[in-house]
């Protein structure tokens, strides 16, 4: 094994050494200038003199070639001239001089920890303080770290002139680091999580005080230096709280030089009500989606964070900052010292939404007759070609208003049917900024809404078959309820589209009867599962319809079918309207004519019934 007093080994010199190169750089090879460092005395005798002698010769060049009469030389001119005090406080500060510095053995992992710290520890001229000792996993070295100079000049002297038994020589690395690795190794985590049970857990209230954790000395004295700002340590923390602290209520992390709050997804505390990030290095409002699964949250500290100051990155003002956090967070009620308003929300951000059992539409047992009526009547009008039948349904003082959505970008399949100058009537209030077109085109007056469809809505043919009714309201002696289904476009001049629409009517009983005082359709192009569906309930119907005509025919007897022939070329009517007013006549020829001019002269009778062809 190397013996550390025979300086002939590697040629005396230790090229790592930067204290014997400036020693020599500037005093020896200057004009002859003599060394001033203080010596002292080499006594045999004397163990510590000794000790300090051989470290102070490993600290200069260390050549071989120096005799006893140059090093005798050194020592007399040392004690005859004692350097200045100003020049011997530096020299002194230079060699204390405190900090971290890492240093690094090369397989030490393949070596073992005890041995290598053993055997480093006997043949060091002083014994030392190693922190965070681990192994890294790429290289196989051992790192550790020393918190002086003078430690760090005796690791980097001891390179290449340790040898361990058998094995191979230590070859030493030293290097400057601001700080300690982050992350604690086996040793340390216990010590850690005891630290933090005995004196920052409150057991009462539950509370967890790691706040300014980098300037507690008791920490320091175990050799843990938290460091916040590293992803590591933060990790480290996260999962001690989780095993051991998972009931803690209230956790204070401020002044901790925390820059962001990733690893903080990772945070499991299901009874944590209160939380504080003051005075930290928080830059960014969108940290704070990693705090999302802690439901129970209430109050959480912000202030004195570089994303609260005036001059923020994004220069949101502290309001701003505050109804962005809200949103991330709906169940806080507080931020710092300002209670917060329930935040009105859409549940866009919720994976599954849980809603209770409903039913696709609901209409009460008591309007079920008056809508039956209602929706029968109003689009056997509404399909007419001029739908002047329908003055009888609106109120005097009735509102009408259309809106058109675009579905460009929808995912199911659609059929882009165009909306001509219909488009120009939408009042979408997503594409339409003019305040005064949106009130122009809200139509006031029973006048203003029968031109508009007599005139500019297009002639439809709507398909009972797709109606769905749902029952909005029922209370304050009116009748809120929306129709949603199909209808087919039949002007001459158009290729057919098939729309699907919304219709929410507003009835009130009135003298005249119950009146439409408010009206309201929402139009988009169907999709084709619903086209193919309605053509082929349309194809169906008329199947069927046709099979009822020749039935009723078969059904009717050679005397009633020469009474609806008779009965059709008076009265204009078709064979199916002629059978229908005659059968709810009982057949009673007289009584149906009498019938038919009475509402014939009151406009009763829809054009549909003289439609022959």
């Amino acid at each position: 094994m190397f013996n550390r007093n025979d300086f002939s080994h590697n040629g005396g010199k230790h090229y790592t050494d930067p204290i014997s190169y400036r020693y020599n750089s500037k005093y020896n090879q200057r004009g002859g200038r003599k060394n001033y460092r203080p010596e002292s005395n080499r006594n045999g005798d004397d163990v510590d003199t000794l000790m300090v002698s051989i470290n102070r010769h490993l600290t200069t060049d260390g050549n071989p070639s120096q005799n006893l009469s140059s090093r005798r030389y050194v020592t007399k001119h040392t004690q005859d001239r004692r350097p200045t005090r100003p020049t011997y406080q530096l020299k002194k500060a230079q060699i204390n001089q405190t900090g971290w510095w890492r240093v690094t053995i090369q397989q030490a992992g393949t070596i073992g920890k005890e041995r290598v710290m053993s055997t480093l520890k006997a043949h060091c001229p002083r014994q030392f303080q190693p922190y965070h000792y681990f192994i890294d996993p790429h290289t196989k070295a051992g790192v550790f770290f020393v918190n002086n100079q003078q430690d760090a000049d005796m690791m980097k002297r001891a390179n290449g002139k340790i040898e361990v038994q058998n094995l191979d020589i230590l070859r030493i690395m030293v290097g400057r680091v601001s700080a300690p690795i982050a992350s604690m190794d086996e040793d340390l985590r216990p010590h850690f999580k005891d630290y933090l049970l005995s004196r920052r857990f409150n057991k009462q209230t539950f509370q967890l005080d790691l706040s300014n954790l980098a300037d507690d000395e008791d920490l320091s004295s175990l050799g843990i230096f938290p460091q916040f700002n590293k992803h590591g340590f933060i990790r480290d923390v996260v999962d001690i709280i989780n095993k051991d602290l998972p009931m803690t209520r209230q956790l204070d992390l401020g002044s901790n030089n925390i820059m962001n709050l990733y690893e903080f997804r990772n945070l499991h505390l299901n009874n944590l009500v209160q939380l504080s990030f003051a005075s930290n290095q928080l830059k960014h409002v969108d940290n704070f989606d990693n705090l999302k699964h802690l439901s129970q949250l209430v109050h959480i500290f912000i202030k004195n964070n570089p994303l609260t100051l005036p001059n923020n990155k994004c220069n949101n003002s502290i309001d701003d900052i505050i109804s962005i956090i809200q949103q991330k967070l709906p169940q806080l009620k507080r931020i710092d010292d300002i209670d917060l308003t329930p935040a009105i929300r859409f549940a866009t951000d919720i994976e599954t939404i849980k809603l209770p059992k409903s039913l696709p539409h609901y209409v009460p047992n008591d309007m079920q007759t008056f809508l039956q009526n209602f929706i029968e009547k109003f689009y056997r009008l509404f399909d007419t070609h001029d739908r002047s039948e329908l003055h009888a349904c609106y109120h005097d003082l009735c509102m009408f208003s259309l809106c058109i959505t675009k579905l460009e970008d929808s995912h199911v399949p659609i059929r882009q049917y165009k909306y001509g100058t219909l488009i120009l009537e939408s009042r979408n209030l997503q594409f339409g900024t003019d305040n005064n077109k949106r009130i122009s085109l809200l139509r006031h007056g029973k006048t203003a809404v029968l031109d508009f469809l007599r005139f500019k809505y297009p002639l439809t043919k709507h398909d009972g078959n797709s109606f769905h009714v749902d029952v909005i309201s029922t209370t304050n002696n009116r009748a809120v309820f929306t129709i949603n289904g199909l209808y087919k476009e039949v002007d001459q001049n158009t290729n057919n589209p098939i729309r699907c629409f919304q219709r929410t009517f507003t009835c009130a009983p009135t003298t005249a009867g119950i009146l439409i005082i408010a009206d309201h359709i929402m139009l988009s192009n169907a999709a084709d599962a619903q086209i193919e569906k309605m053509t082929h309930s349309s194809t169906t119907s008329s199947s069927q319809d046709l099979n009822n005509q020749n039935n009723l025919n078969t059904n009717i007897d050679i005397q009633n079918q020469e009474m609806v022939q008779k009965f059709s070329r008076q009265s204009g009517m078709n064979i199916e309207y002629s059978i229908l007013c005659l059968q709810q006549n009982n057949w009673n020829y007289d009584k149906a004519a009498e019938v038919f001019l009475d509402l014939h002269s009151k406009n009763m009778i829809p054009t549909d019934a003289f439609n022959k062809s």
